[in-house]
């Protein structure tokens, strides 16, 4: 079912239920009102039948004739009983049923009683008199009033279903309209694909909840934007990368096969092949970590990066012949060690790849890695004393294959630090960068520690 039937329909429910609920209140009001009043009438009926049979003697004669004249108008189906202290039916012969005694005998504890009969509504009075006691009934049907009551009922009925089906029609009407943005939404939706991302949808008088639902969608397709403009960039600056190794073996490859080379040529030529080689075999390395990086659940564990930090600083070292990587931990307080929850394995690639651009881009110099805390943040700071980052390319040395303005003259790729932070999002760390140019630059990494 669509929004707009159920909208429809669930409206509908509500107005119909509410209706049904004014109306039967309306109707059980009216129909108490009625019995009252009929019920009211009874007992005057009851003291006019009590005053024509037994106090005659004490009235003058005006009184007992407006009397009789009230006598004369009987109520629609009209039967009166009277019964005298011994509980018999006395004055009036008429046909039906006597009274239950016990009946009697509560009308002449309460002094007056109403009740139902076979249909039929009942008053009863206890009268006294100078002559005597007498308990007086009189029963009836309310003959007109039920009939107005049975035509209301139906006007009712007729109303209610009446003003259910217009308020269909009319929550339809209304729903149609509520929606019709979103159909507006869906439909200028539908005609943005992958090569016209830099569409944004109409954000109305923004501000209402429609609006914020454009403005949502159009944040994403900024990202999507961003996102398939990233790729796009990527794919070349990949296929640049792969291009100029390929170019350069087949090149040599063609060179070498025009004439014939001694063994020593040869060997040099294939010298050069294992180079260019190992650089597309290194980048389609590199490739395959950026692209499936990724923390499952069960490779997760606790990873403490004083064991870490020394573990890198004797990998690098080791490595890198001659270069020195000096790191000190400050005291944590509440915390025995650097502890956080991550991959260990990610983390050393994310982290070696800072420590060996430290060391690349200062020309071997030492480098110093200070891990101290703050708050409940464990922060690894990385610092040489290299050529620094220009600051116009500050904002871009994390996007892949992205390489700085001065950083020419060295070997590289522009993958590292794009594959290292993309495994440090995956941990929830921070990284940030502090540079000047020709001044070394210090990494912040920032670590939410384990409580």
């Amino acid at each position: 079912m669509k929004i707009k039937d159920k909208l429809s329909v669930q409206f509908t429910l509500i107005f119909a239920v509410l209706l049904l609920a004014v109306l039967s209140s309306i109707y059980y009001l009216t129909e108490s009102n009625r019995e009252q009043n009929f019920y009211t009438r009874l007992k005057e009926r009851a003291v006019t039948v009590g005053q024509i049979y037994l106090a005659q003697d004490n009235m003058d004669s005006a009184k007992f004739k407006d009397v009789q004249n009230k006598y004369l108008h009987s109520l629609p189906g009209e039967d009166l009983k009277i019964y005298n202290n011994k509980t018999v039916s006395v004055f009036v012969n008429l046909a039906g049923e006597d009274f239950p005694k016990e009946t009697i005998q509560e009308t002449r504890k309460k002094k007056e009683v109403f009740f139902y009969d076979k249909g039929r509504q009942v008053a009863g009075i206890y009268y006294t008199d100078n002559s005597g006691n007498y308990t007086v009934f009189v029963a009836a049907k309310d003959i007109y009033e039920f009939r107005h009551m049975h035509q209301l009922l139906l006007i009712m009925v007729l109303l209610y279903f009446i003003s259910v089906i217009i308020v269909f029609f009319l929550g339809q009407w209304f729903s149609k309209n509520a929606l019709s943005p979103i159909n507006r939404i869906t439909g200028e939706v539908k005609f943005i694909q992958a090569t016209s991302l830099d569409k944004r949808l109409h954000t109305g008088n923004g501000k209402d909840e429609i609006a914020e639902l454009s403005v949502t969608i159009n944040h994403l397709l900024e990202h999507l934007e961003q996102s398939f403009n990233a790729q796009k960039l990527f794919v070349a600056n990949a296929s640049h990368e792969l291009r100029t190794p390929l170019t350069s073996i087949i090149g040599l490859i063609e060179v070498t096969l025009r004439n014939e080379r001694t063994a020593d040529e040869y060997r040099k030529v294939l010298a050069n092949l294992l180079t260019e080689t190992t650089r597309i075999n290194e980048l389609i390395n590199t490739l395959f970590e950026l692209v499936n990086t990724n923390i499952d659940a069960d490779e997760t564990g606790d990873v403490r990066l004083d064991e870490l930090m020394w573990q890198l600083k004797d990998e690098w070292e080791n490595k890198l012949a001659g270069s020195t990587i000096n790191v000190e931990f400050l005291p944590c307080q509440g915390n025995t060690s650097y502890t956080i929850q991550g991959n260990w394995l990610l983390l050393f690639i994310a982290i070696g790849n800072i420590i060996k651009n430290a060391l690349k881009f200062s020309n071997r110099q030492p480098v110093a890695c200070r891990v101290y805390c703050e708050s409940n943040l464990a922060i690894i700071a990385i610092a040489d004393k290299g050529i620094g980052i220009q600051p116009a390319d500050q904002n871009n040395i994390f996007r892949p294959f992205y390489r700085g303005t001065n950083t020419r003259g060295f070997d590289g790729m522009g993958i590292g630090l794009s594959l290292s932070e993309k495994i440090l999002k995956l941990h929830n760390a921070v990284i940030e960068v502090q540079s000047q140019a020709g001044n070394g630059a210090t990494f912040f990494i920032k670590f939410r520690m384990n409580n």
